[in-house]
């Protein structure tokens, strides 16, 4: 087998590994990096690998650094299958969808952000996007399928966001049997809302993640205490608390936890206002599959008449809505995306929120190198917003334990539950830090040395 890395190399972005097994060529997701996509010569624009030579696509889970880039494959050639789980393969029509949208806004404006580019064409158009989905097959959890001759996939729970997969491939080579494993973005334990992720044994070659790989978060039991203290401050002062959220995933388990905050503490229940339409469609599909979720999660979310919702939450679609909380007084809570406070809504929160210190703003995602959230959480005085400046008096608290990503204590329980002996590992989806601190403790669990690969460096294993 050849594996040959495409994306995330030393970068948390971009997730596209190609592996051919015999004659068979398998591509394990197709992610966005965390560049313009309206440049012409940007590295989202380019696909080392002819498209038309893959057997399958095989997708991990539904955040654009795995999905964001299938529309603009199938646009370059592609014809095959793409596999998903069913709650992803619901979730990806909506985020990719909502990514033509941006990408024709952003056409729609490049004369003044891109002056520089003669001839702006998105990335994609949202027919690439509906040629895309009619191509995804829906595979359940724990159900084997053929996807390339001798070439068997399962999928196994990651424990990540909603449907995401750890990518179990098992083959025959030289008369014995194999299994690659690909993990995906791994979840946490011990979380409340998903199941810890899937133990998988027998591992011959292993990609991981690495994101949190030189860091121990806190648990969930003290999170919450810290939740209950953000919360009860917020009250006492009568402010805001405004916590910037990926759409997916990170909204819905803050939604969930400001639920079970009010149901089993005396703390009285403020308003909770989810601002973003995209996390509104995405939060129906999660009601969708109740099984998805733990049994203690499910116990306290059948209280209310629907899942991930309450008399205390209120999701605001139209821009009048949104508007509106900026001059509403509080307590009260805004969830707001993007989680990296890049763009959308949640820029317009900070603006009115970030100068009083009886507010609050509560990091719950990882924040990349260069975002304003990274700014925020590394506590500068002073925060550039929607072209003006403004002082940061509000309180900032890094709550990065609530990230669906699991820390360096839980990557190294999960190696440990393989029962060790690995043949081949690679580290993807980090920084170079996170990465270079992981592998020693990756290596006591793999024979030949662990390796942290560079862009479209390729592996014979």
């Amino acid at each position: 087998m050849r594996i040959t890395f495409h994306g995330a190399t030393r970068q948390v972005t971009g997730s596209a590994h190609l592996l051919e097994i015999g004659s068979s060529r398998i591509l394990l997701d197709c992610g966005l990096f965390d560049s313009d996509r309206l440049d012409p010569a940007g590295q989202n624009r380019r696909l080392e690998f002819d498209p038309r030579s893959l057997d399958a696509v095989v997708v991990s889970h539904a955040h654009n650094d795995h999905i964001g880039r299938l529309p603009f494959l199938m646009k370059q050639g592609y014809r095959g299958d793409i596999y998903a789980t069913p709650a992803t393969a619901d979730i990806t029509g909506i985020m990719l969808r909502d990514s033509a949208r941006i990408q024709r806004e952003d056409v729609r404006m490049a004369h003044v952000r891109h002056p520089e580019i003669e001839d702006p064409q998105p990335l994609f158009e949202i027919s690439d996007v509906e040629w895309m989905i009619e191509r995804l097959v829906r595979l359940p959890y724990e159900e084997p399928r053929e996807i390339a001759p001798g070439v068997f996939l399962t999928y196994r729970d990651a424990g990540h966001v909603l449907g995401s997969a750890i990518v179990q491939i098992d083959y025959e080579e030289g008369g014995r049997a194999r299994r690659f494993v690909f993990t995906g973005d791994l979840g946490r334990r011990n979380t409340g809302l998903l199941p810890d992720p899937a133990i998988i044994k027998d591992v011959d070659v292993l990609v991981c993640e690495s994101t949190y790989g030189d860091k121990e978060l806190d648990p969930y039991e003290k999170l919450m205490k810290q939740l209950h203290a953000i919360v009860a401050r917020t009250i006492r002062l009568g402010g805001k608390i405004v916590i910037p959220a990926f759409s997916l995933g990170r909204t819905q388990r803050m939604v969930y936890c400001l639920q079970e905050l009010f149901a089993t503490t005396k703390l009285r229940p403020i308003p909770v206002y989810v601002d973003s339409p995209l996390a509104s469609r995405l939060t129906d599909i999660h009601r969708d599959y109740p099984d998805a979720y733990t049994p203690e999660a499910r116990a306290l979310m059948d209280q209310d008449p629907l899942y991930f919702g309450s008399k205390y939450v209120e999701y605001c679609m139209s821009f009048e809505d949104s508007r509106r909380l900026n001059y509403q007084q509080g307590p009260m809570v805004v969830i707001s995306s993007s989680g990296m406070c890049e763009a959308g809504r949640i820029r317009h929160h900070l603006r009115h929120v970030v100068s009083d210190p009886d507010n609050a703003i509560v990091i719950v995602s990882y924040q990349a190198e260069g975002t304003l959230g990274r700014r925020i959480s590394d506590g500068v005085e002073r925060v550039q917003i929607l072209d003006q400046w403004y002082d940061l008096n509000a309180a900032v608290y890094v709550l990065d334990g609530f990230s669906g990503h699991a820390d360096r204590n839980d990557l190294a329980w999960w190696f440990e539950q393989t029962g060790g002996d690995i043949d081949h590992a690679f580290l993807v989806h980090g920084e170079p830090g996170p990465m270079d601190a992981l592998a020693p403790v990756l290596q006591r669990f793999t024979r030949n040395p662990v390796r942290t690969p560079g862009p479209h460096e390729s592996f014979e294993v």
